[in-house]
């Protein structure tokens, strides 16, 4: 079977490679599209897998989407619609969510949102069911077909697809007039639910548990029988690695006591902590007075986000006993030596803690207790985020939740006593939120038989009526000045950055 696998920016193939291995092993030929380059080292699970599959994966990048007339405009009312459903009363308690959301739409977007009548319930809604009228009839420009007709895949995957103003929208209907079947590949836990729409539902969806089954079809309409639950294929790898040093070992290269168990500290992404240290400094803080002298004299290593870490480039906490940040500048485990590391420092910890990340998922699968605080410094990225009510409550939760520091600093307590009582509490948690097919099987067996069953699925193309020809012929007008406002937008960033010189060129 021949597969074309298109990804926002090959950064993401990392939550695909075990299944991507998978798929290769069992004969398929899969091409990986990027539409962007990333700083995040996704070309290195391509080198992995060139390296041990080398017949089977091809990779490119999408041509320009320039000379597409309605490409923009298109882009930018996917981008309202994106931004609108925070609107909603689901996202009532979501502040940081609306408010980035609003920051990646058109200044027009909030604005209409705050007008009389229209930005009431009854407007809001017969507003946006009219700018999806006029998206879904805009052309989607040659650009997706010429990448259909170059590979002619026998499926097409997509990922993440619901990105803010997705351009990944246009291949699915490419495809749907191409007769391909479609799958969307929910890449992460929080996918669904803190980014944007799904504009275009494809004929299937892999999602990883009942959870996120219910939220697609809540949230983005999408049929229950068009989703499938294979588990989360992204962590197949933590399931069966070993640690690749002893504890002293490891404790000696990142500059911990030996002698000491040690708790890490799991940063998280810029969106839900943009400013981290000061809170860990208090967290800290309040370890070190502990009366618990499991607790005040643990060792401690903290572990930057590789896209927060900045904010750690000058800190210095020689102030406090036993502390160590490792590695300052983070690290993507993209690759076996990194991914090595990252696996150690959550093998030898005896508990884990952090704010709302997905490595603290990864650190349950390790079979470590894994502790969060309540905190009003992070309130709109915890309780306000609804993929953080998975690690409350799904199978009786993963996190060891404490509503402030004096209660977490006793649950640390409890858990340096007897760690392993409380690790039974992350395996529940893998159990139905990981691998829901069961602990011993990998998630990218039943993630391969779910993209192997769309040569079955016959989709059919969708006729332009009328009404679309009316509407674009009506917004063509409005394209052509969105294409030339986008345009200037562009010429100005780059003479802001190029200085007077390029101010000059941009007045001639």
């Amino acid at each position: 079977m021949k597969i074309l696998f298109s990804v926002s920016h090959f950064g993401f193939l990392r939550n695909f490679e075990p299944a991507l291995r998978r798929l290769a092993a069992s004969g398929h030929r899969i091409h990986l599209l990027a539409d962007r380059r990333d700083t995040l080292g996704g070309t290195k699970t391509i080198d992995n897998l060139l390296a041990t599959h080398p017949e089977a994966f091809t990779y490119g990048y999408a041509p320009t989407r320039k000379s597409d007339p309605f490409h923009q405009l298109a882009v930018r009312l996917r981008q309202c619609l994106d931004y609108w459903r925070y609107l909603g009363p689901r996202y009532d308690q979501a502040r940081s969510l609306r408010v980035r959301a609003s920051t990646q739409a058109p200044p027009i977007a909030s604005r209409v949102a705050r007008w009389p009548v229209i930005g009431s319930v009854p407007g809001m809604a017969l507003l946006g069911a009219l700018v999806r009228r006029v998206e879904r009839a805009l052309p989607y420009g040659r650009g997706p077909l010429q990448i259909l007709d170059e590979h002619k895949p026998d499926v097409l995957l997509v990922t993440p697809l619901l990105y803010f103003g997705s351009v990944q929208v246009d291949y699915v209907r490419a495809a749907r007039d191409r007769g391909i079947p479609v799958c969307h590949c929910v890449g992460s836990w929080d996918h669904l639910t803190t980014k944007g729409v799904i504009h275009e539902i494809p004929d299937r969806l892999t999602v990883w548990n009942e959870a996120q089954r219910r939220e697609a079809a809540e949230i983005h309409g999408v049929p229950p029988d068009r989703v499938m639950v294979t588990g989360a294929q992204a962590y197949d790898h933590w399931f069966t690695q070993q640690p690749s040093t002893t504890r002293e070992a490891f404790c000696a290269m990142v500059g911990l006591p030996e002698g000491r168990p040690f708790v890490l500290y799991l940063c998280s992404s810029p969106f839900i902590t943009p400013h981290e240290v000061p809170f860990i400094r208090t967290w800290l803080a309040a370890l070190r007075a502990s009366s618990d002298v499991r607790v005040r004299t643990a060792g401690v290593l903290i572990r930057p986000h590789p896209q927060n870490a900045e904010q750690w480039r000058d800190v210095d906490l020689r102030d406090v006993e036993a502390v160590a940040i490792w590695p300052r500048a983070g690290a993507n485990p993209v690759d076996t030596d990194a991914r090595a590391v990252y696996f150690d420092s959550m093998f030898h910890a005896v508990a884990v803690v952090g704010v709302n990340t997905s490595a603290q998922i990864e650190s349950g699968i390790v079979g470590r207790p894994v502790c969060a605080i309540q905190t009003a410094d992070f309130a709109g990225t915890q309780e306000g985020t609804l993929h953080f009510q998975h690690l409350k409550s799904v199978n009786g939760g993963l996190l060891h939740l404490a509503s402030d520091l004096s209660t977490h600093v006793a649950q640390l307590g409890e858990i340096l006593a007897a760690p392993e009582v409380f690790a039974a509490r992350s395996r529940a948690f893998i159990e139905a939120f990981v691998r829901p097919h069961g602990l011993t099987q990998p998630a990218a067996e039943p993630f391969v038989r779910a993209i192997e069953s769309l040569v079955d699925v016959k989709p059919h193309p969708r006729p332009r009526t009328m009404t679309d020809r009316l509407i674009t012929w009506a917004a063509a007008p409005v394209a052509a000045a969105v294409d030339r406002a986008a345009a200037l937008q562009k010429a100005r960033k780059k003479a802001s950055a190029g200085g007077p010189a390029a101010d000059e060129r941009e007045r001639g």
